[in-house]
């Protein structure tokens, strides 16, 4: 599978070239319709091939999006619902789920409201259960460990995806679970669109892969019994030492054991230790000296650099430094050090970025010297 990506104008979009094609059925609902949850797809043809263009302006991977602030529980139920919502919309098109990538990749999320967008591609075969095991294990490690209901819930969706036969019903059950909405009373409030999984097929075909169901079916067992926070804290220990075994994903997890669930006060000269590259960027000491500044070509605007990497844009709260004009992204670029230079990367911004007159493909990633001139869109910096 080829990955590549371009800009079009005001248009930029995910490009995916495979050896094996899908079938044209799968090709034209896919391209004829709109459905509902997924990327705009348009098929064009190629040496060798098909080449499957996805439109992704203004929406950013799900890696990047979790790749500097952790997620919320609220946004791992926005992704839940959104993936469950799409499968139950591609059905009226009769496509299957098997062709759904759900790498972290090449699942879109729109920045300012959260909104889900997946990536169908023909001719792709996949176990989706086993798909999204993997993506709610990948997010048991990305969940935000201030948000303790949101790391429950990460848990308990991730042991859902290890039961046998397991369905989108399973679930959400346990998104709308009495005691997470409405206060804890009342019976859960479904949405609109899953009230109609009541009126699926009785029969469905299995996959592939042994001892898995069809992501559509329904799990007629009774809900395993809530786990104590003892329980849940003894697998999240059992995770942590897995993973720190792996090098693979920083764990860090600690429940309290104070009957009232408070949190004892870190000791008096407590220091933090050093942050990784990949994490949530260190706070700048008091009095030290930025490492690199962006000077507007105007003159009105500084931008102190004290870490790398940096994040620019006009999201508050997914940036480093919020750029406020109407023509810059909502994550519009990101400047490293690498080797003892420095880079800049285009985080798929709708504008673009010049850097010395040269205009950036999306995703694109170039050298930047200590005195080249960078646009993003039409907020002219030097870089000093």
């Amino acid at each position: 599978m080829e990955i590549r990506y371009r800009r079009e104008i005001s248009h930029n979009y995910l490009i995916i070239k495979t050896d094996g094609l899908g079938e044209d059925y799968e090709m034209r609902m896919a391209e004829e319709n709109c459905v509902g949850g997924f990327l705009p797809l348009l098929i064009k043809e190629s040496e060798g091939g098909k080449e499957f263009y996805y439109e992704i302006t203004s929406r950013q991977p799900l890696s990047r999006m979790v790749e500097r602030k952790a997620m919320s529980g609220d946004e791992l139920r926005h992704l839940v619902l959104g993936i469950a919502g799409a499968v139950t919309e591609m059905e009226k098109y009769l496509l299957s789920e098997e062709n759904i990538l759900l790498e972290p990749d090449y699942i879109y999320i729109e920045p300012q409201n959260y909104t889900v967008s997946l990536c169908f591609l023909p001719g792709y075969r996949g176990c989706f259960p086993d798909a999204v095991g993997k993506l709610m294990e990948y997010l048991l490690g990305k969940i935000s460990h201030d948000d303790r209901g949101g790391v429950v819930l990460a848990y308990e969706l991730f042991q859902a995806t290890k039961q046998e036969n397991y369905g989108i019903r399973d679930l959400l059950r346990i998104l709308y679970q009495p005691d997470r909405q409405n206060g804890g009373t009342g019976e859960p409030e479904m949405p609109v669109w899953e009230s109609r999984m009541e009126e699926r097929r009785a029969e469905y075909s299995p996959v592939s892969s042994a001892g898995k169901a069809d992501w559509g079916k329904m799990s007629q067992e009774k809900p395993p019994r809530e786990k104590s926070s003892r329980e849940k804290r003894g697998f999240l220990e059992r995770f942590k030492k897995k993973k720190e075994e792996e090098a693979e994903v920083p764990w860090q997890m600690v429940f309290p054991d104070e009957e009232d669930g408070m949190v004892a006060e870190p000791a008096a000269g407590y220091q933090p230790e050093s942050f990784r590259e990949e994490d949530t960027a260190v706070l700048q000491k008091q009095g030290e000296r930025a490492q690199r500044r962006l000077v507007s070509i105007s003159g009105d605007e500084e931008i102190k650099i004290f870490y790398f990497p940096f994040l620019l844009g006009k999201q508050e709260g997914l940036v480093d430094y919020v750029i406020a004009r109407d023509t810059v992204s909502r994550l519009h670029a990101r400047i490293d050090q690498e080797n003892g230079g420095y880079t800049v990367t285009d985080l798929n911004s709708t504008n673009g970025i010049r850097v010395d007159g040269r205009l950036l493909e999306t995703n694109e990633t170039v050298p930047l010297s200590v005195g080249s001139e960078i646009y993003l869109a039409d907020a002219g910096f030097l870089f000093l």
